[in-house]
């Protein structure tokens, strides 16, 4: 094998490998659910990511409706004093359970969730993005790389 085809498998398996590693950071792999409390009548929390995952765990039985993942109802909130405004994002995980509207006759439904766990995501934020980075610059190298 030439060097270039070595570097080539070799830095194709290494980045394969850090996605498959740290797959709960990228948003297309993740299995989480990235919320933001909002404060007004309407549902509890904004969807900020997941909302491709939040459409894949919804029940067969629900997907006869128009429903808006954009935001979701809970079954029974995040309680935290430290939060009252919905300033924090939170990684929930859970089901969806069914389906709410804003105002009896309305509908537009958006899902409502039992929350199973759910953890502040500031942490989980600054490694999604030095992750991203990483994976970019070594994305970078590799195509520099084969160029040269």
């Amino acid at each position: 094998m030439k060097k270039k085809q070595w570097i080539v498998s070799i830095g194709t398996m290494i980045i394969l490998a850090q996605i498959l590693l740290f797959r709960n950071y990228l948003p297309f792999l993740s299995q989480r659910i990235v919320i933001k409390g909002i404060s007004c009548t309407c549902p509890d929390v904004e969807v900020i990511d997941g909302r491709m995952y939040l459409k894949s765990i919804t029940p067969d039985s629900l997907k006869k409706y128009d429903l808006d993942y954009s935001e979701i109802y809970f079954e029974e909130g995040i309680s935290t004093s430290s939060d009252p405004m919905g300033v924090s994002q939170y990684l929930i995980s859970g089901k969806v359970i069914g389906k709410e509207s804003i105002s009896e006759g309305d509908d537009h439904y958006y899902p409502l969730f039992k929350i199973k766990h759910y953890q502040d995501a500031f942490i989980h934020n600054i490694l999604k993005w030095l992750i991203r980075a990483l994976l970019l610059v070594e994305l970078v190298v590799l195509y520099k790389r084969i160029r040269a």
